[in-house]
C-alpha cells in the first residue's frame, strides 16, 4: 500500500481511561500529515481536548452490544476513502474489532501493547488463539524495550516493532517544590489487586512509627476502596492517609507530595510513574514490566522487590531520612522529564505513518 503526501484520517478504536486515552492519541494528533482522528469509543474523555479528533460513541450499556456498535462505527469509518489507517490499544476486544475492519477495506492496522493487555492477555491463556491474528499487523508498540523483546520472541516482525513512551503535556505538569509538599507520598491508579495497594498501607504503617508526621494520600477509585479504608483502619492510619476518589487531574496531588509509589506485580510502564516524573516527584516502584528500562534503582528512583512491604518501607524511609539522597535522585529524575514529551510520541508514529513501502 502506497502512502502519498497528502494528510489523511485515522480511525482509532480504544476504550482507556480519560487522562491516558488523551495521553496516547495527542502524539498521533499533532502529527504533520495527520488530518483527523476518528475516535472510536464508549464516551468523550472529560479530561483535555485532542486536537483533529471527533468522537464516534458506542454507549450501550451492555458490553457484547457495545462492542457490536464500535465494530459497526469501524467498519462504516472504514470505507472512507480518507482513512488510512487503524490504531488501537488492547487487543481483546478493541484491536479485534478494529482489525476487522481494517483488513476489510485492506488497510494498515496498529496493534499497541500497554501492559496487562500483553502480559496477562497474549502471554497468557489467549495467546494461542491470539497470537497468528496479532502478528499479521502492521505496526506495534511497546512501553519498553523488554517488551519489545518479548514480542520478537513471539515471532512479531522485528522492524514493525517500536518502543512508544508514555507521554504527557509537560507544561500541565510544572516541577512541583517538595519542600510544600503536604503528602510525602501518593499513589495514583486503579484500587485492584494488580496494583498492591494494600502492601503500600502496610508498609506505611511501618513508616509512620518512625516518622509520625508522614502522610499518604491514595488517589483513584475501584473495586478494593472498601476493603482498603477499613484495612487502613485496622492498621491505625486513619489520621496519616487520605483516599480522594477518583478524580478528573491528578497534577495537584502530584505537586504536594514528595514520592509518587508503585507496588504492583505486574506493569507495562505506568502512566502515574511518567506523571510524577514531568512534575519531579521520586518514584519508589517495584521493577516489573517496562520499568527499568528507563528507571535506574538508586538513581532517578529506590527500587524494591514485589511483595515486600518491609523493603518498600524502607525505601521511604531512607528518602525521609537522608535530604541529599532525595534531592540528588530527585535531580536526575527532573532529567528525564524531556523523555515523556508528546514530540517523542509523534517521532514514534512518524516511523510508520511516513513509511512508504506498507
Amino acid at each position: 500500500m502506497e502512502w502519498d503526501n497528502m494528510a489523511f484520517e485515522i480511525v482509532c478504536c480504544l476504550e482507556l481511561g480519560d487522562s491516558t486515552i488523551c495521553h496516547h492519541l495527542k502524539g498521533i494528533a499533532l502529527h504533520p500529515l495527520v488530518s483527523r482522528l476518528w475516535i472510536v469509543r464508549s464516551r468523550r474523555s472529560s479530561y483535555a481536548e485532542i486536537t483533529k479528533s471527533e468522537y464516534v460513541l458506542a454507549e450501550s450499556g451492555c458490553k457484547p452490544i457495545r462492542w457490536l456498535q464500535m465494530r459497526r462505527h469501524c467498519l462504516r469509518l472504514g470505507q472512507r476513502p480518507e482513512v488510512k489507517a487503524f490504531v488501537s490499544f488492547n487487543p481483546i476486544p478493541y484491536g479485534l474489532i478494529a482489525y476487522q475492519a481494517a483488513r476489510r477495506y485492506n488497510k494498515p492496522i496498529h496493534f499497541g501493547f500497554i501492559g496487562s493487555d500483553w502480559y496477562r492477555d497474549v502471554k497468557g491463556k489467549w495467546g494461542p488463539w491470539l497470537l497468528p491474528t496479532l502478528r499479521k499487523g502492521d505496526f506495534f508498540t511497546t512501553t519498553g524495550g523488554q517488551m519489545r523483546t518479548e514480542l520478537m520472541e513471539h515471532g512479531f516482525a522485528e522492524n514493525k516493532i517500536r518502543v512508544l513512551p508514555h507521554c504527557v503535556d509537560l507544561d500541565h505538569y510544572p516541577v512541583a517544590d517538595p519542600g510544600r509538599a503536604r503528602y510525602s507520598c501518593v499513589f495514583i491508579g486503579r484500587l485492584i489487586p494488580l496494583k498492591r495497594v494494600d502492601l503500600i498501607l502496610h508498609a506505611f504503617a511501618q513508616v509512620v512509627k518512625k516518622h509520625p508526621r508522614a502522610r499518604l494520600c491514595i488517589v483513584g477509585e475501584g473495586p478494593l476502596e472498601g476493603e482498603l479504608k477499613k484495612l487502613t483502619a485496622d492498621l491505625g492510619l486513619v489520621q496519616a492517609v487520605d483516599f480522594t476518589g477518583q478524580v478528573a487531574d491528578v497534577q495537584p496531588y502530584l505537586a504536594d507530595a514528595r514520592m509518587v509509589l508503585i507496588a504492583s506485580d505486574r506493569e507495562g510502564f505506568p502512566f502515574s510513574l511518567v506523571e510524577g516524573i514531568a512534575s519531579g516527584v521520586v518514584p519508589v516502584t517495584t521493577g516489573v514490566g517496562t520499568i527499568p528500562d528507563m528507571l535506574t534503582d538508586g538513581q532517578n528512583c529506590l527500587m524494591f522487590a514485589k511483595d515486600d512491604s518491609r523493603a518498600l518501607a524502607d525505601c521511604i524511609g531512607k528518602l525521609l531520612d537522608d535530604q541529599a539522597k532525595y534531592e540528588l535522585i530527585r535531580k536526575n529524575v527532573i532529567q528525564l522529564r524531556s523523555s515523556f514529551s508528546y514530540d517523542r510520541a509523534t517521532e514514534v508514529w512518524d516511523a510508520w505513518l511516513r513509511r512508504q513501502d506498507q
